[in-house]
């Protein structure tokens, strides 16, 4: 008696456009879980993870303090508030992330968002157009990060000394245009910095603006140069600390790219600001004294590593909400502005702490599995490094 096997049933799959067996769906989430499973145990994640409990700690702190039998703390009017009165900031934090990435640092950027807001208001008194003003202000930024980026690159100059350089250069350039604040009263640029969604009604009403919009697609234009583009493997792979070797071996432009970093983190100071000119609706050259620092800071937070090689921009994100909700905390408890600044270095402090505790480490692991795995040729090519997914 000859017996037959029953092929397993199958189905299409529209996406690949071959067939996979029956009950694929759920060895697919399987997958997925197990994927997601390996990225939460892979240390770099660990402070992506420690800012994520950070910023949940405070949600929860502040709905069991601040929440009313009316009125909850956590609502889509926090989070708007939170966007709008730190749109600039995030758009700096996503600049200051492409640098540290690569092992680098930007100290020129609360310096460049003042001469923007100066040089956009100066050009508005003057009754130039606002298209062309608003370039302005974008290429002003672009500028002076092309600036530090060909003197990190070509001259060989630290990341540290070319930035300050440019720091100074733009504070200097601000008292050239203006020692006094200069107001913006452009009906064109007032009605772009006033123009808003409005959402709900009464206590719970909340909006989205321009600045929020804007904040917004740059994170997501970020967010797919790093992680889906060469050029963001190759960002990745600057940080490794091995001056680009391996980078260039992949065939990649590391000198390049190197350039185009702090071109990026000085676009998107241009683009800050603007955002902060919109917020304020003037121009002052002592704007932004410190800001380069709560961007470094909202960075660290979000778990990139100052040694470079690893960070996320979406890590970046969560860094700026903790810093905000930390000013709307001490707001509420009625306790000065300045607390801000106690509360942030310590939170600060102890993410730089879990970084040398994460980097010892891992530089442990790699002494023992050196010496461990057998020797190997001379003429042997390096790792390649490879950027993390974010999908």
């Amino acid at each position: 008696m000859t017996s037959t096997q029953t092929p397993a049933p199958t189905t299409t799959s529209r996406a690949s456009g071959g067939t996979v067996p029956a009950g694929g769906g759920r060895a697919g989430f399987g997958g997925v879980a197990r994927r997601w499973g390996h990225r939460l145990a892979d240390r770099r994640f660990l402070p992506v993870a420690g800012a994520l409990l950070t910023l949940v700690l405070i949600l929860v702190i502040g709905q069991a303090r601040y929440s009313t039998d009316t009125r909850n703390f956590v609502n889509m009017r926090l989070f708007s508030n939170l966007l709008v009165d730190n749109s600039y900031l995030l758009v700096l934090a996503v600049g200051m992330t492409f640098v540290i990435l690569t092992g680098g640092i930007d100290l020129s950027v609360g310096a460049v968002v003042a001469l923007v807001g100066l040089i956009v208001a100066k050009l508005l008194i003057l009754g130039v157009p606002l298209p062309f003003v608003l370039l302005a202000g974008v290429l002003t930024g672009t500028v002076f990060g092309l600036l530090i980026g060909v003197l990190v690159q070509y001259f060989s100059i630290q990341p540290f000394i070319a930035s300050l350089a440019a720091m100074f250069l733009a504070r200097g350039l601000c008292n050239l245009v203006s020692v006094e604040s200069l107001a913006i009263e452009d009906k064109d640029f007032t009605a772009l910095a006033s123009w808003r969604i409005k959402f709900g009604h009464g206590p719970s009403i909340w909006y989205i603006n321009l600045s929020m919009i804007v904040a917004v697609v740059v994170v997501l234009i970020a967010v797919y140069l790093l992680h889906y583009t060469r050029f963001g493997r190759t960002v990745y792979g600057l940080g490794a600390g091995d001056g680009g070797q391996a980078v260039g071996l992949m065939g990649l432009r590391a000198a390049r790219t190197k350039v185009w970093v702090y071109v990026v983190s000085g676009t998107c100071a241009g683009i800050a600001g603007i955002l902060f000119a919109f917020y304020t609706r003037s121009g002052f050259n002592l704007t932004g004294i410190g800001m380069e620092l709560d961007a470094i800071a909202s960075v660290v937070i979000g778990g990139a590593m100052l040694t470079g090689g690893s960070g996320f921009v979406l890590g970046s994100v969560v860094g700026v909400l903790v810093y905000g909700l930390i000013q709307v905390l001490i707001a509420r408890e009625g306790l000065d502005s300045w607390w801000t600044k106690v509360f942030i270095g310590a939170v600060l402090l102890l993410f730089v702490l879990l970084q040398r505790a994460l980097s010892t480490g891992q530089t442990r692991r790699r002494k023992k599995n050196k010496d461990e795995s057998p020797a190997a040729p001379a003429d042997a090519p390096p790792p390649a490094p490879a950027a993390p997914s974010v999908g």
